[in-house]
């Protein structure tokens, strides 16, 4: 199955060894339209379609159950996970916050997350 990461997983980022073992696929961004906000430390994206929505940036991988099943222990309460349409026909998982949280925030215009 694909994983579409686009934060603290991608390769580089602090918490792509959660990705170990999985193949890289490639970088693509959603078909859809979704808005992207930046919580410091980490992004999150919402599944609306917003006038500031945009295309999210990101990578895929094909991961195991048992690394689905430590990305749902490490995503926690905050998300939930959905099958989407990527470019290149790709579907697959993403983790989409599951409401705005209380903490200060910006919004990412491009969809693209760097530190």
């Amino acid at each position: 199955m694909y994983i579409f990461v686009y934060g603290t997983l991608k390769k580089g980022e602090p918490n792509h060894q959660l990705l170990d073992g999985s193949e890289y696929i490639c970088t693509t961004r959603t078909i859809g339209k979704y808005t992207m906000l930046d919580l410091g430390l980490f992004p999150g994206v919402l599944k609306d379609e917003r006038s500031s929505a945009s295309f999210i940036h990101g990578e895929v991988y094909d991961i195991t159950p048992h690394t689905l099943e430590a990305l749902d222990n490490y995503e926690g309460e905050w998300y939930f996970r959905e099958e989407i349409e990527l470019e290149f026909g790709i579907e697959a998982l993403i983790y989409f916050l599951k409401k705005i949280p209380t903490i200060d925030y910006d919004i990412i215009p491009n969809g693209n997350w760097t530190k």
